[in-house]
């Protein structure tokens, strides 16, 4: 078995930059540059975290793709979702998740919101991040 090459973690508490941005919480798409100070643009690979916590009655379910564009004009991407009880309950949903994609071609994440009808500004706080990448 071959060995697998040690990644390098990134910490956004001491790399402010690795805090992409807010997640966006009405549908539609956010473009994200991946900053080389984080992660070089000769990186393989990068390890995106994404959290939310909403306070409020969450309407309709959704969820959020993250997206690179790769080598030959494909994409890969992977989704989290925002979920609640139902639309009358007032409920606390929070979630996170972290997962690797390759390095984008273009340097850029896109962060797309799709079905939901999340709460209004104020009740909802989540982020994109990079924690970490392959050289």
């Amino acid at each position: 078995m071959s060995s697998i090459d040690p990644w390098v973690s990134v910490e956004p508490s001491t790399i402010p930059a690795a805090i992409l941005g807010p997640l966006p919480f009405v549908p539609g798409s956010v473009t994200y540059a991946i900053p080389a100070d984080v992660v070089p643009s000769s990186a393989n690979g990068i390890l995106v975290f994404a959290w939310y916590a909403i306070t409020g009655a969450i309407n309709q379910n959704g969820w959020w793709h993250f997206t690179v564009n790769v080598a030959g004009g494909a994409q890969n991407w992977f989704s989290l979702m925002v979920a609640a009880g139902l639309a009358s309950q007032i409920a606390s949903p929070c979630n996170s998740q972290a997962f690797w994609l390759p390095m984008p071609v273009d340097g850029n994440l896109e962060v797309t919101l799709f079905n939901g009808q999340l709460p209004p500004a104020g009740q909802c706080e989540g982020y994109v991040e990079i924690h970490g990448y392959y050289p």
